[in-house]
């Protein structure tokens, strides 16, 4: 995954299902996320959000069906915020 506040570097790559990634601190400003197929290098998908502000963190998920499925199925992310109760995210 790629962000547009570090001149679009990668952020991670070769993420495992369920194992996630290193946390990274990125600005609490409009930003664009590029997701990219490591095996491919193919682009995915491209989502346009704006984090939550500190103390919150927050995971952008990507779920779907890799090979689509017809009706709209395919891959999305889904940014979900890390202690959503309001608590104080401290990775370590």
């Amino acid at each position: 995954m790629a962000v547009s506040s570090n001149g679009t570097a990668e952020l991670a790559k070769n993420v495992l299902y369920s194992l996630g990634s290193d946390w990274f601190n990125i600005p609490t400003t409009p930003l664009t996320f590029t997701i990219i197929d490591d095996i491919s290098s193919k682009k995915l998908l491209t989502r346009q959000g704006t984090p939550p502000a500190a103390p919150l963190g927050f995971t952008n998920m990507l779920i779907g069906l890799q090979s689509g499925g017809g009706s709209g199925m395919g891959v999305q992310v889904v940014p979900l915020n890390d202690a959503p109760e309001g608590g104080v995210c401290k990775p370590g």
